[in-house]
């Protein structure tokens, strides 16, 4: 920096380089000591010189080394280094009179000796020409720069206490992203554990068959992953993961066929692997859904076996042979709605009779045994299925009590229900008109005619023959599905309170003619006037 360059503001920079000061310059003529502001002004703001140059001016004897920040500060900042059995002008301890010999406690504390812990790795002690000592550290400024901080008094202790709250704060905010690192750390090893585990683990498995016996069923539809996860939900084998393991170590695997399997409770992934891959007999598939009617029946049946749709029907042709009543004309509503499998050569006598032996099962299950009684659950239940939602079959089935009783003065037993209408007239129409409901000639219109229709319209579902068999008790005689989209049913008591429903439902199929239908009247249970 060339001698007409102003100095940066609050430091003073010199090359490491540069020669010491030539005698006889200003900082070291002997003259008058400075000020006692000029002092103060320089015990606040620190200065930066070149290595090893503490301040202008021949060096003090202090400055041949470092010393011990408690000693130099133990003395007065404003002594220069002397004889300590004399002061300042060659006075001894007994010429300074009474009060020179201070008592400690007395003592500023500004003036009591720092802790030199205070200091750091790169910081040490010097005293400048006036004894003042000074803190020597590094400098930001550059290579070959270092800060000189004047310590005298209470400007000094403030700085070093600055720096050691400035490093208490530096190693809290260190201590606080540590743990914070430790804490993140943790978290993800317990994610990588719980996803990638079993990646660089053996997945679970069991070493031989530990359970007793267990009917394992492949449904329609399923693969091998969906076969994995429930056998493992079952207890068939120890995991997923090892039942996953053994299908891609087995050197051949059949196709997955539905049906039944014969397997063990808690047995080894492989063997599980082998008897569902091995070779099964082939097998006939047919489901039927809820509410299908007769002839829909017999087109599912053919589509999946030999057998057309009219031999069926002629194997069909005396219900009684398939342990029907009397009064059944058809095998209508007993062929039962689910899925269910024929061996490939089975008979069409045979596949029919299983279908109606499943059927006849569920009405014992259910506690109705006489072959009288189960078709007239049977032409009950297959009203609630095609009446009412799931959820509605037992209050239904108490709305269908309540209707039947021929002293009642809402439907004088009249049942009112538009599928069976619908049923005698071959077709599926949800906004059937007044003559259509009250055609006499229609016996299964219960509109027309008091009581139960002839016999069932449809297929029934478990859950129909078991409201059907226990009805809820109630006082409800009317019901009226107002959404057809959501199912939405309301139910009531009275007619009055009835056709206020009924105007929902006609408004939703004015909105909705699609779904609805065309017809003169509502869809409705109504009374007979």
């Amino acid at each position: 920096m060339s001698d007409d360059q102003p100095p940066e503001h609050g430091s003073r920079r010199r090359r490491a380089e540069q020669s010491p000061p030539p005698p006889g310059s200003d900082a070291s003529d002997g003259g008058e000591p400075d000020s006692a502001e000029s002092l103060a002004q320089s015990a606040e703001t620190p200065a930066e010189v070149p290595i090893g140059t503490a301040a202008a001016g021949p060096p003090s004897p202090a400055t041949a080394g470092t010393v011990s920040l408690d000693a130099v500060l133990s003395q007065d900042p404003a002594e220069p280094a002397s004889d300590p059995e004399r002061g300042p002008e060659g006075e001894t301890d007994d010429d300074a009179g009474p009060g020179a010999s201070e008592d400690p406690q007395d003592r500023d504390p500004s003036e009591a000796p720092l802790d030199a812990r205070l200091l750091g790795a790169d910081e040490h002690i010097e005293h400048d020409a006036e004894g003042t000592p000074v803190l020597i550290s590094s400098s930001d400024y550059g290579r070959g720069y270092q800060t000189v901080t004047p310590l005298a008094g209470a400007p000094g202790r403030r700085i070093l206490d600055k720096r050691r709250q400035r490093r208490r704060r530096r190693n809290i905010t260190l201590v606080s992203v540590l743990a914070g690192l430790v804490a993140l750390m943790v978290v993800l090893a317990v994610v990588f554990r719980t996803v990638f585990g079993g990646v660089f683990s053996e997945p679970e498995d069991y070493d031989a068959v530990a359970g007793g016996p267990v009917t394992f069923t492949v449904e329609r539809g399923d693969g091998w992953g969906a076969v994995a996860h429930e056998l493992a939900s079952e207890g068939i084998v120890a995991s997923a993961e090892a039942f996953d393991q053994a299908l891609q170590d087995a050197e051949e695997i059949g196709t997955l066929q539905v049906g039944d399997y014969e397997m063990n409770e808690q047995m080894p992934a492989e063997d599980a692997v082998g008897v569902l891959s091995a070779e099964q007999e082939s097998q006939l598939y047919v489901a039927l859904s809820s509410g299908t009617r007769l002839d829909a029946a017999y087109d599912a049946i053919a589509e999946a076996t030999e057998y057309s749709a009219d031999e069926l029907r002629d194997a069909a042709e005396d219900p009684t042979e398939f342990g029907l009543p009397e009064q059944a004309e058809s095998l209508e509503g007993y062929l039962a709605a689910g899925e269910h499998r024929f061996p490939v050569d089975a008979g069409a006598a045979e596949i029919l009779q299983q279908m109606v032996d499943e059927t006849l099962g569920r009405l014992e299950d259910a506690g109705v045994t006489d072959p009288a009684e189960q078709y007239e659950a049977v032409t009950k239940a297959s009203l609630l299925t095609a009446e009412a939602q799931p959820d509605d079959y037992r209050t239904v089935a108490g709305i269908i009590e309540n209707r039947l009783q021929p002293d009642n003065s809402e439907t004088d037993g009249y049942l009112q229900i538009d599928s069976t209408a619908n049923y005698g007239l071959e077709q599926r129409d949800l906004h059937l008109s007044r003559d259509e409901l009250d055609d006499p000639e229609n016996e299964y219109s219960t509109h027309a005619h008091r009581g139960l229709p002839p016999g069932p319209i449809e297929a029934v579902t478990k859950d129909a023959i078991e409201a059907v068999a226990d009805p809820e008790d109630n006082d409800y005689y009317y019901w009226v599905t107002t959404n057809i989209a959501t199912g939405e049913t309301k139910f009531a008591e009275t007619y009055s309170e009835h056709q206020e429903y009924v105007d929902e439902y006609d408004a939703y199929c004015e909105e909705n003619p699609d779904i609805c239908g065309d017809g003169d009247a509502p869809n409705t249970e109504t009374r007979n006037e």
